[in-house]
């Protein structure tokens, strides 16, 4: 479902990948000159500079960039800052994209909104207050923790992660790694991929494959 074919981006040169349907992988950076190229190749924003990016057997970047987006309706990622629209509220950054591609209306989402900010380890006054806010308003952690529900409602096949327990405090970090191994298995065949730094809360998340991505 995922395959990179010697691809070159920025600071990455001839990196190869394969991520079979079912698989958890991670991948090991040690710093974002290297993450950064990569992360933004998968999302269909960089074209690299050789090499392929094939998603469901298709190499995007050999596709005009319209042909791109029954792909991508496919693919969710959490972006490391959260990739929030600014003058939207936690609750609108939330919401939208479901009802757009999924046609999931707010009143549907709720309970589950509701239950997968309390498995991270949100109350529920805690979570009213941050629903309200704009993303300038939030912190790292709230930012990361409304992009991660917002791409889970999406239903993705492959759920792209991008450095999000990377400068969390403990609890933080593993409420999300507990939550993101739980939703991996809530579908059949799900590919979830951790872009991470080399670091000891990354060392602790489970993987069917680990590549490390060393200069």
């Amino acid at each position: 479902m995922i395959r990179l074919d010697s691809v070159s981006a920025g600071a990455v040169r001839d990196f190869s990948l394969t991520c079979d349907a079912g698989e958890a992988v991670k991948i090991l950076f040690d710093s974002a000159e290297q993450k950064n190229p990569l992360c933004a190749a998968l999302a269909g924003l960089l074209r690299p500079d050789s090499g392929g990016v094939i998603l469901f057997d298709q190499d995007i970047y050999q596709l005009w960039e319209k042909d791109r987006l029954p792909f991508f309706q496919r693919v969710a990622m959490v972006p490391e800052y959260g990739g929030l629209i600014s003058n939207l509220k936690a609750w609108e950054n939330l919401v939208l994209p479901a009802w757009y591609h999924r046609g999931r209306a707010a009143p549907d989402v709720e309970g589950e909104v509701v239950t997968l900010f309390r498995r991270l380890g949100y109350d529920e006054a805690a979570l009213r207050a941050r629903m309200g806010r704009l993303p300038d308003q939030l912190t790292l952690h709230d930012k990361r923790a409304v992009a991660l529900v917002r791409a889970m409602l999406m239903e993705p096949e492959v759920l792209i992660y991008d450095f999000i327990f990377a400068g969390l405090e403990r609890d933080a970090a593993e409420h999300m790694m507990q939550l993101t191994r739980e939703f991996h298995g809530t579908r059949p065949g799900r590919i979830s991929l951790y872009l991470c730094p080399d670091d000891a809360i990354s060392a602790r998340l489970p993987a069917d494959q680990t590549i490390t991505l060393a200069h």
